[in-house]
């Protein structure tokens, strides 16, 4: 009989044990669940702060290309023929539309478009330089 209910008190306690268990398991899953919440918010902020961060800078940046470019054309009409057709060039190797490199260079699109030609016609590298080449 004692060992009857020494088997019914440990079966209790084992139980009991497992409820208290299951009870700290459960509220720590629980705590834990809400910390990846919050970790997945903040990740989520600091995601729209980079792409609104990326968007200001792309921006500057181009601001910053054609001011670039503006700086770089010779002030007195062009006595720097090779800078010119140097310009026109890296340009249209970057794939810009010969209208938007005559707009850049402020420079007339015939102009452009010539230098694109001669460089075809003097057989400048083999790689594609624009649609107009």
């Amino acid at each position: 009989m004692f060992n009857l209910f020494l088997v019914f008190v440990l079966t209790v306690s084992a139980v009991a044990l497992n409820l208290i268990t299951k009870r700290k398991l459960m509220g720590r899953i629980r705590a834990l669940e809400q910390d990846l919440q919050v970790c997945s918010e903040v990740l989520s902020k600091m995601g729209e702060v980079q792409v609104t961060t990326h968007h200001k800078f792309a921006a500057n940046f181009e601001h910053l290309e054609e001011r670039i470019m503006e700086l770089s054309v010779p002030s007195h009409d062009a006595n720097l023929p090779l800078e010119r057709r140097h310009q026109v060039l890296t340009l249209a190797r970057k794939g810009i539309a010969l209208e938007d490199i005559a707009k850049r260079l402020k420079a007339p699109v015939g102009e452009a478009e010539l230098i694109l030609n001669l460089r075809k016609y003097m057989g400048g590298d083999n790689e594609q330089v624009s649609p107009y080449v």
